[in-house]
């Protein structure tokens, strides 16, 4: 027997000893070879997962998780994104995972924090997939998407019943019976859901040592460019690509319509809220100038009893209103009152109690009838929903995968994509706004 082979075998006899001493000292029974640690299994428990790869399709950011520290959910995160980052190596490399580099360099480490080792050394988990819940967990702000209601798709279309009549008790004598209420879901709504995917090619000089740092940011880039598409399409959708004439993507041509790129630009994915208000009574002309509280009040007054609760109600700006928006003094900022706060995702103020949201892709670049027909358009808009009658549809949660290029040879891609749909009680319309006041905008308001 080798030298080297021998001192490797005394090496795993010290290290097996040191392990049963140490926990002889604390008074427990040393954990036997490949048994799950206690401490794994108690965090299987704690996050209601059967193994450690169910784990890995948890979301954190679950609102059944909010009890938990902030440091117990961050670990967990920081597990699934190594764990992520080393899987896309392995396929990168075309190796195992426990190969790769940045196993060895990084991911080893975080396991051995949870009481993970290697073979030998104690209980072995390899991972072989990455995680499933990117956006939740990843995003800074899923700031207009994250104000509705998601609904999961069990099939595609799937049609959602809409309760038309609530519950509301009745006066009954002592030992008289009543008469059952019988709640009407005639009313449904057919969610279509829609692909949205994006792409980047990997550079070929890729390296075990820089690879890493490229996935980790590709990676993020990919569940940003997600977000942002679906925020367009919420937004400013017209699946009939005729409402605006230049496109919000960043990497096309200056002056590209959305017509000639209707195919692929998030603007003709599904009939957003722009589309659905603009020629109802919910859209108020402001006539060419600046924010103010008269016009808030007509877009409220508008929406008549959907308008009432500013718990369920949105303000959604542009960058530019909000600057305006900020300056009336009733908007209270969230340093003001967000330590004690209810604060909703990207929510940067409430006026009257209702929250405020920005969004870059809110257009800021349409004419006096709330329309984007020139490049020199420069006028800004307002919008304001009741969230509980807006709703999102769910078909496939976000996947980032590497891929072989479809059209190149010995390339690799890296993809992201999801289904997703976008619905309202609303019709696309908007001639039944009279019985579902469900939004309003503001539109040519004054920005420069």
């Amino acid at each position: 027997m080798e030298l080297k082979q021998l001192l490797a075998e005394a090496k795993v006899k010290l290290e097996a000893k040191k392990t049963a001493r140490a926990a002889a000292v604390a008074g427990a029974k040393p954990q036997a070879k490949g048994q799950m640690p206690t401490q794994v299994k108690s965090m299987l428990t704690k996050f209601g997962a059967k193994s450690l790869n169910d784990l890995m399709h948890i979301n954190t950011a679950d609102s059944k998780f909010a009890y938990m520290g902030s440091e117990q959910l961050d670990n967990i995160k920081s597990l699934k994104e190594d764990v992520d980052v080393a899987v896309i190596c392995a396929k990168l490399f075309n190796v195992k995972v426990e190969d790769t580099q940045y196993f060895e360099d990084e991911l080893s480490h975080r396991l051995k924090s949870f009481g993970i080792g290697a073979g030998d050394n104690g209980f072995e988990w390899i991972p072989t997939m990455v995680s499933s819940s990117y956006l939740e967990e990843y995003n800074l702000d899923r700031k207009v998407s994250g104000l509705f209601t998601e609904i999961k798709m069990p099939s595609n279309p799937y049609k959602f019943p809409v309760m038309s009549n609530g519950a509301i008790a009745r006066r009954v004598g002592q030992g008289a019976s009543i008469n059952k209420q019988v709640f009407k879901t005639d009313n449904t709504i057919t969610f279509d859901a829609e692909k949205l995917a994006s792409r980047f090619e990997l550079p070929e000089e890729l390296t075990e040592d820089s690879a890493p740092d490229i996935v980790r940011v590709l990676r993020n880039e990919l569940i940003s460019g997600q977000e942002k598409a679906l925020e367009i399409a919420i937004l400013e959708g017209d699946t009939a690509g005729t409402m605006h004439v230049l496109s919000q993507l960043p990497d096309v041509a200056a002056g590209t319509t959305v017509a000639a790129i209707a195919s692929e630009t998030p603007e003709t994915v599904f009939d957003g809220i722009r589309k659905r208000i603009l020629g109802t009574a919910g859209a108020i002309d402001c006539g060419g100038v600046r924010l103010d509280e008269t016009l808030l009040s007509k877009m409220r007054k508008s929406m008549g009893k959907m308008g009432v609760d500013p718990k369920q109600l949105a303000y959604i700006s542009g960058v530019k209103v909000y600057n305006d928006f900020s300056q009336l003094n009733d908007v209270k900022t969230v340093d003001v009152y967000g330590q004690f706060a209810t604060v909703l995702s990207g929510e940067l103020a409430k006026y009257e109690g209702t929250p405020i949201v920005v969004s870059e892709y809110l257009r800021e670049d349409t004419s006096a009838n709330g329309k984007n027909l020139l490049a020199a358009d420069a006028l800004g808009s307002l919008v304001l929903v009741n969230r509980k009658r807006w709703f999102l549809g769910l078909r496939r949660a976000i996947q980032v995968k590497v891929e072989a290029n479809k059209t190149e040879f010995d390339v690799l891609d890296m993809v992201s994509f999801s289904r997703r749909a976008f619905q309202a009680v609303l019709k696309v319309d908007g001639s039944n706004f009279a019985s579902e006041p469900a939004a309003s905008i503001g539109y040519n308001l004054l920005i420069s």
